[in-house]
């Protein structure tokens, strides 16, 4: 009994470091330590088209530790990738980080890049960290 015991909180430990970004153990100590956007803040309307092209940078633990441009990005405007939270529609964004504001709408939004935190892996809710710029919409 004390074995399967032993067994099962040993299991459920492995568990949850897997969820909670445990996957250093699976990716050689390399993993994404910040993900950079830039512009940081953009207007698009001092951009061709008034569509900002967003660029997301990532640092890593181990060499090559800056990675630009980052790959495996998801890009969303206003909500993070994987919370299940509709955006708000103030403005847009491709997979390539082409963003622009929505018709009418002023106000300021935030452009989210999520990437893999184990590069290995592609990213999915429990293998995920973001970096953030601003689009100030006119």
């Amino acid at each position: 009994m004390r074995y399967l015991r032993s067994r099962l909180l040993l299991a459920s430990l492995l568990l949850s470091l897997a969820g909670c970004s445990g996957f250093v153990f699976f990716s050689n100590g390399r993993v994404v330590v910040a993900v950079t956007v830039s512009p940081s803040i953009a207007d698009p309307i001092n951009f061709p088209n008034q569509q900002v092209q967003f660029v997301a940078s990532g640092t890593f633990t181990i060499s090559p530790t800056l990675v630009n441009p980052l790959p495996g990005v998801i890009w969303t405007v206003d909500t993070p990738a994987f919370s299940g939270v509709p955006g708000s529609g103030h403005a847009s964004i491709n997979q390539n980080g082409l963003a622009q504001c929505t018709p009418g709408f002023t106000g300021v939004v935030q452009v989210i890049a999520t990437a893999p935190f184990n590069p290995s892996l592609p990213v999915s809710p429990s293998n995920q960290t973001t970096g953030v710029a601003q689009m100030n919409c006119p």
